[in-house]
């Protein structure tokens, strides 16, 4: 009798059941990245939220088990629906809904799981993009390895759940609960209540940055909450009412969040500080300088150099004596940074002296042509990557090209891929040397030098191993290896710094230097684990951002920020021996993630490194010298958060607008 009463419960509420069955599942799977990769209930360095008490944990719990709940029943009425209609029952069809929901969710959980090991939670296809050049294609090229072990893993699981499918259509039990055909009790009206219920709470929640920040990390509330702001995106611009930010004007398409702003139109496009002011024109001071013949050029741009290199010991062996011998007897600038912490805007940067395209500054290449300068390209990279070589002017008549596409046979990696291709600092110097014997130095000869070492994974099979016995493999790269990784990055930049050496040498022995103005800058920094994240792009912070820039040139003054669209000034003065100081206490180094355009964060550093970040998802501000983040209504009515993000945001409205007007 009891044995029958229980078959009839599971079979009364069987569709119920297996909702549940799967909820759980997703919540241990989620709960647990939750806490490990986020830390979200102990609360992290800097992190704006957790959820610490017994009653902000209870709370976020019972919320997160609400969402799953809506988006499972939804899926599971779908698919039961689909099923009745084809009158397909049996264990197969609870088994089989219960095995794709979860491994789907599963699987996105461990890429995304994946994803963060590396990346922090601003990675998104622009980022990706960006770090390939811009190319989707050479995005699943570069992650190829994680592909193919994703898929691999596919197989395998697939292979399991036929045999746990096989084993279970053997119990008699389930067999019979699976094929009843009693009425299912309670689950069409809970579906109702929480398809009614779930905009409500949403809209809610959206308005609600501390419960939002920790939901927004979970799958069944962002599938939720995009739906339903897509649902309500009237105007088609791309923003509804359900998500955050949400759209301040949903029937006027040219109003949503981090719109272009057009100045002086009386319309706030973005929402932010209400209309966009027309900025002064910023003074081209380059522009000012009447070109001319000066000394040797010789710029060298390292892949991916932290800022801490020159004074860098591994061993008690120095990094870059050669490099750090130049810094003491020239000028090493404490306070550089890349824009956005990617090869190719940083490239385009130095040479193009501008953030955005189309600009109306003078360029380096245009300068010194004008100057009467020969111009060298020799670089370790593939130059088209992102359309810099194109874009810079480098491919320009009269310049000598030289790049890893223009050796493609003496590249240290098998693929021809331009985001892969690469030379080794032999395979440089090798064209350095040859080059300068091809030029005449009575004609002011200008060199840009790009320097592959550092790119990741920071090795390749023949690698010189002048700090290190080992190099670590790819596949062993990991958070739990990064001292290992770390290792081989230091020893990756010692072979930078032999590069260096072997370029100067020349110069010595011919008697130049002393005629060379010589510039060593990163293109970018690079995290190794070190804040939990690898690589770079995808964060605005100090190792990901700042980098070395030196020069020797021990006459140069320097107390604000510099920028890489400052470097080519700062070269061309040393060059000329004009006067050389850069003295503004005012100055601010302006920083994006993302798209300029569309951009997941935008930063000002100004003097000493202080920094003000603003986080367009969540329109939250981060003052680093408070070590504080305040919402943007907060910021906008207290000095001096005030003035600092209001500069912030104007900073980027004028060059989105600039942008907006070059395309």
């Amino acid at each position: 009798m009891f044995f029958d009463k229980l078959q009839d419960f599971f079979a009364s509420y069987r569709r119920l059941l297996v909702v549940l069955i799967v909820l759980i599942f997703i919540q241990v799977f989620e709960i647990i990245l939750l806490h490990f990769k986020y830390d979200l209930f102990t609360g992290g360095f800097l992190q704006p939220f957790s959820y610490i008490t017994v009653e902000e944990r209870l709370s976020f719990f019972i919320i997160s088990v609400w969402y799953d709940l809506t988006l499972i029943g939804l899926l599971a009425s779908l698919w039961f629906f689909v099923a009745d209609k084809l009158n397909k029952y049996g264990l197969k069809i609870y088994y089989s809904f219960s095995v794709i929901v979860v491994f789907l969710a599963a699987i996105w959980l461990l890429v995304k799981f994946k994803l963060l090991s590396y990346f922090n939670d601003t990675i998104n296809l622009q980022i990706i993009k960006n770090l390939a050049g811009g190319s989707i294609k050479e995005a699943l090229l570069y992650t190829s390895n994680e592909i193919a072990l994703f898929i691999c893993l596919l197989i395998i699981a697939a292979f399991v759940v036929f045999f746990i499918l096989k084993f279970l259509s053997k119990i008699t039990f389930l067999q019979q609960v699976s094929t009843n055909n009693i009425a299912h009790k309670t689950y069409t009206k809970l579906l109702i209540v929480t398809v009614l219920v779930t905009p409500i709470f949403t809209w809610f929640i959206s308005q609600n940055a501390f419960i939002r920040y920790g939901l927004e990390k979970k799958i069944s509330f962002r599938l939720l909450s995009t739906s339903l702001d897509r649902l309500s995106d009237i105007d088609f611009d791309g923003f509804g009412s359900f998500a955050y930010p949400q759209d301040k004007a949903i029937f006027e398409a040219s109003i949503y969040p981090g719109a272009v702003d057009i100045p002086s139109n009386g319309i706030d496009e973005d929402g932010l500080l209400g209309d966009a002011i027309v900025q002064p024109i910023e003074k081209d001071t380059l522009s000012e300088i009447v070109p001319r013949k000066g000394k040797h050029i010789v710029l060298i741009v390292l892949e991916s150099a932290r800022a801490e290199l020159i004074e860098k010991k591994l061993n008690d062996q120095q990094v870059a004596p050669v490099m750090k011998n130049i810094a003491r007897s020239g000028t090493a600038i404490n306070y550089a940074y890349s824009h956005a912490g990617y090869t190719v805007p940083s490239i385009k940067a130095i040479f193009n002296r501008s953030l955005v395209e189309d600009n109306p500054k003078v360029t380096l290449i245009n300068f010194l042509q004008s100057a009467g300068y020969q111009l060298s390209i020799i670089s370790g990279q593939d130059e088209s990557f992102g359309g810099i070589s194109i874009n810079t002017g480098m491919k320009q008549r009269g310049v000598s090209y030289f790049d890893a596409r223009t050796a493609i046979d003496d590249r240290v990696f098998s693929s021809k891929e331009s985001g892969s291709l690469r030379l080794s600092e032999a395979r440089i110097v090798e064209q350095f040397n040859t080059r300068i014997n091809q030029v005449d130095f009575t004609t002011p000869q200008f060199f840009y030098i790009n320097i592959q070492a550092g790119h990741f994974p920071y090795a390749y099979p023949a690698m010189p191993k002048r700090l290190v016995s080992e190099l670590i493999p790819r596949s062993e790269i990991s958070a739990r290896n990064k001292d290992r990784l770390s290792a081989t990055y230091w020893n990756a930049m010692a072979n930078a710094d032999w590069a260096v050496g072997k370029i100067v040498e020349p110069l010595i022995k011919r008697q130049l230097l002393n005629n060379v103005t010589l510039v060593i800058l990163g293109d970018h920094g690079e995290s190794l684990f070190d804040d939990g994240f690898l690589g770079h792009g995808h964060a605005i912070d100090d190792i990901q951002t700042k980098i070395p820039l030196i020069i020797n040139d021990p006459t140069i003054v320097v107390t604000e920020p510099i920028g890489q669209i400052d470097v080519a000034e700062l070269t061309i003065r040393s060059a000329l021996g004009i006067k050389n100081q850069w003295l503004n206490g005012n100055k601010t180094v302006f920083q994006w993630v993302g798209g300029l355009t569309q951009p997941s964060l935008i930063a000002q550093v100004a003097h000493n490194g202080v920094r003000t970040l603003f986080d367009f998802r969540t329109e939250q501000v981060f003052f680093s010298d408070f070590k504080v983040w305040k919402s943007y209504q907060q910021a906008i009515q207290t000095s001096p958060y005030k003035e600092r993000l209001t500069d912030l945001i104007r900073t980027w409205e004028d060059l989105n607008w600039q942008q907006h007007k070059a395309n």
